[in-house]
């Protein structure tokens, strides 16, 4: 199968049409009514035979990241909160991801048990990160009033939070 016919099966499923851009599309899916919403981006990978899915999730807020990523990685092992895909930071935009590969066979005769939980695992993430700011905020605040968080190391110093040996 080639990447035009999971366009295609895309395309029926979500009820959109989509422009293939140099063996790439792009489209937009939201969930509740007010919530975030969510450019998945299918690329094809003749080559390697595969189709590439990544979804843009959002900003993470700046305060509380340590928490939110620690969160993610968490979600990462074993894929326990990610329906197969893998979590991701991307360094040049400071953006959240949700990112796969499957088989294009894969993905056009099965969207339902590919597709779909990868785009409501995006969703579901994406509004994580939209709740996790006032959250990260009050967190934030209560920590600075402890005192909390003092000596220890974190990348953005070159900090690790270790100890010299």
């Amino acid at each position: 199968m080639v990447f035009k016919d999971v366009v295609a099966v895309v395309e029926r499923t979500f009820g959109k049409e989509l422009a293939v851009v140099q063996d790439t599309t792009v489209f937009e899916v939201s969930g509740e009514e007010g919530g975030p919403r969510v450019l998945i981006l299918l690329q094809d990978e003749p080559e390697r035979n595969v189709v590439l899915l990544s979804a843009d999730l959002g900003e993470p807020p700046p305060e509380g990241r340590k928490r939110l990523f620690q969160t993610m990685l968490e979600a990462n092992n074993l894929f326990s909160g990610t329906a197969g895909a893998t979590l991701a930071l991307d360094a040049a935009t400071g953006r959240a991801r949700l990112q796969a590969v499957e088989a294009p066979d894969a993905l056009a005769n099965d969207v339902e048990g590919w597709l779909v939980p990868f785009v409501e695992t995006a969703l579901v993430w994406a509004r994580a990160i939209v709740d996790f700011r006032p959250v990260a905020a009050a967190e934030a605040e209560a920590d600075a009033a402890a005192g909390a968080g003092e000596g220890e190391g974190n990348l953005a110093d070159g900090g690790f939070g270790m100890m010299p040996v």
